[in-house]
């Protein structure tokens, strides 16, 4: 027994022995992995700074360069921990790593398809710009102001006090459009006159209001086109030049709207609602409304239109 104890203890001492020089032996191994790594480190985060200092300097969105810097940072630091795995293990291959990671990154790629989709969504969003926060949008049947942008998702706050979070990928590959990318916007109201009534005087009351409302673009001026003779009314098409915000489009269409009312009411002008007549008879013919109808339809067509076929 006591022989089996001290051939235990000497075999545990001879591999802590051989653990020890092989520590010693790697040793200078270690220490240059560790300074090469401790190398990269202060790489990537001066790369990421620079790339940070640079995307204030040109106007990059400040979410963009913060990425960029930060994907920038990782990668080089996962360059530097390949390099100080070589130099401490010298047998270590990259390229085995790389190749066991292969099927592991498709087995993701199908997982996280819609994050990935929506994160390099969000990429080519802060990069290109086709919209910014503050922008009023309608996007995926939503409207309202961007009020974030973020890699993931864009949050539009709507006119009536909602939040809708839009995934970037629905975003980017959908039309999307934008209210306030022009400092102005065109508006197009339509109204309607009888046939009784004059279509130049019309246009000359309608055209002063318009020249006389401030929120109304001098450059390019209005227009005023009959567009539709209509079974009631002579249409007009109205279109003006207002600022590109919602708010202002809303106050300035009532104002001009209200001031078209007053000026044609004014004028004696009247504007119609439809009219519909609607004629109620027997088919036999033999209600007094009925013959007194066909009476009149054969004093118009000098016939007999008692049946409707003479």
């Amino acid at each position: 027994m006591y022989l089996l104890q001290a051939s235990v203890t000497n075999h545990a001492l001879q591999t802590v022995q051989k653990m020890v020089k092989s520590l010693y032996d790697h040793l200078p191994y270690l220490v240059a992995g560790l300074i090469v790594f401790l190398c990269f480190l202060i790489g990537a985060n001066i790369a990421k700074r620079i790339l940070v200092k640079i995307g204030e300097r040109t106007r990059l969105d400040v979410t963009l360069a913060c990425l960029l810097g930060r994907l920038a940072s990782a990668g080089i630091v996962i360059l530097g921990i390949l390099v100080a795995a070589v130099i401490i293990f010298p047998t270590f291959k990259p390229v085995d790593l790389m190749a066991g990671l292969g099927l592991t990154s498709v087995a993701i790629g199908f997982a996280f398809k819609d994050i990935l989709q929506n994160f390099f969504a969000g990429i080519f969003i802060l990069w290109r710009k086709p919209f910014r926060i503050g922008d009023q949008i309608n996007a995926n049947g939503f409207e309202g102001t961007v009020e974030d942008l973020n890699i993931r998702s864009t949050h539009i706050r709507t006119y009536d006090g909602t939040v809708v979070v839009i995934p970037n990928g629905a975003l980017y590959s959908r039309p999307v459009q934008v209210k306030t990318a022009y400092e102005h916007r065109r508006v197009m109201v339509s109204v309607g006159i009888g046939y009784l009534h004059s279509i130049e005087e019309a246009r000359s009351r309608i055209q002063k209001i318009l020249t006389e409302n401030e929120g109304v673009e001098n450059d390019p001026g209005p227009w005023i086109y009959v567009a539709e003779l209509a079974p009631s009314s002579v249409n007009f098409n109205i279109y003006f030049w207002t600022g590109s915000d919602q708010a202002t489009v809303l106050k300035v269409t009532d104002q001009v709207m209200t001031a078209i009312k007053r000026t044609l009411d004014e004028g004696g002008i009247d504007i119609p609602y439809p009219h519909q007549v609607v004629l109620f008879h027997d088919a036999t013919g033999t209600r007094q409304d009925d013959i007194q109808r066909s009476a009149y339809l054969a004093s118009l067509t000098g016939g007999n239109g008692g049946d409707g076929s003479g």
